[in-house]
Order: structure tokens, then sequence, then C-alpha cells
């Protein structure tokens, strides 16, 4: 993914809050940032000055999203059972935020559907090439945490500019061009990982 360059940067800010953090489970972190995807889900398709809430509710779920593996790593208790669960609940979220940018006004259910099949394959593209003995493909661009960061950038940018333009009848709102990015960066990026796993195969 694109943001895999800045983990290190990343890693000198979340090292201190994973240390307060340290005293809770990681299963419970990783709950946790489900509960808030589904809140900034809902406060999406409320729209209007509830994008504020769903753009709070984002950065904290992104947040505990990345503090849940590095506390289990730091307590050194990291499972599968935990990765597992890290990653259905990762495929949840991703849900609850896409649909409720999907059915908000700004939103476009045909976008939405072509962006849930951009991020479910990118996923499962991802973690079939595990499944078949090759490392895991974190590969193109369109990573989580490149979506988590477009999506907190693109509430804020619906929140301050409702203006929308319109092609063949059908109104498209900065929130309708997120979701077509993340059909065809989510496709493209499927496609390479598809071909990667073949080369290795």
């Amino acid at each position: 993914m694109v943001l895999d360059s800045y983990r290190k940067k990343a890693d000198r800010f979340l090292d201190p809050i994973t240390k307060k953090f340290s005293g809770i489970n990681p299963n419970t972190i990783s709950i946790l940032s489900l509960v808030f995807a589904a809140l900034a889900g809902i406060f999406y398709y409320l729209s209007h000055y509830f994008l504020l809430l769903a753009f709070i509710f984002i950065i904290f779920s992104a947040l505990f999203d990345a503090l849940d593996g590095k506390i289990a790593r730091l307590k050194n208790i990291s499972s599968k059972k935990g990765d597992m669960l890290d990653h259905v609940f990762d495929r949840y979220s991703d849900m609850f935020i896409i649909l409720g940018m999907t059915f908000s006004i700004y939103g476009n259910v045909y976008f939405g559907l072509f962006a849930i099949l951009g991020i479910l394959l990118t996923s499962y593209m991802g973690t079939q090439s595990q499944a078949l003995g090759l490392k895991r493909n974190y590969s193109g661009i369109a990573g989580r945490a490149d979506r988590l960061i477009l999506i907190i950038i693109f509430s804020l940018i619906q929140f301050f500019v409702s203006s929308h333009f319109s092609i063949y009848s059908i109104d498209i709102y900065a929130t309708g061009i997120l979701l077509i990015w993340f059909g065809l960066a989510g496709n493209i990026t499927a496609i390479t990982r598809f071909f990667d796993m073949y080369k290795n195969l």
C-alpha cells in the first residue's frame, strides 16, 4: 500500500499511545474499532452536520485499528485467532462506513456497489495469497490504511463543499468521486495482486 513508506513515521506517533492503552485486551480494541466504524457509517448516512461526527468516529476507528496489533505484539500475545478477528472486523468496518457513504444524500448505489466490489476483492486477493502458502500481499494502490486516510479527508471535504455536478442526471458529490476511486483502485489492486500471486505459485 502507498502508506507503507510512512509506517516508521506513524510508529513514532503510535508507540506512546500504544503504551497508554497496553492495559486493554487487543481484542477489546478491535471491537471498539468496529463500533466506531459502525457509528461513523450511521452518521455519514445522516449527512449534513452529522458528517463532523462521522469524521471523528472514522479517526477513532482507524486509530484503534492501528493499535490492536501493536498492543498484542507489545504484550507478546499475538495469535492467529486475534489476527482472524482483526481481519473479519476490518471487513465489517469497511462495509459499515462504505454503506453509510453509499446511502447518504451524497452517495450513489451503483458507485457504492462498485466500491464494495473493489474493496472486498482487494482484501480477498491479499489473504488468498497467504492461504496458498505465499506471503500476505499488501501491494497496490488501495490498501486499507490508504482508504481510511482518504475517507477521513473526503468526509471533511464533503462537510465544507456541498456543491456537486451532474452527468446524465446523476448527481456526483465528493463522496461519489471517492466511491468511484475505491472501485477503480480496488479492482486494479486486486488484478495486480492476482497476477503477483499467479506468478509466484
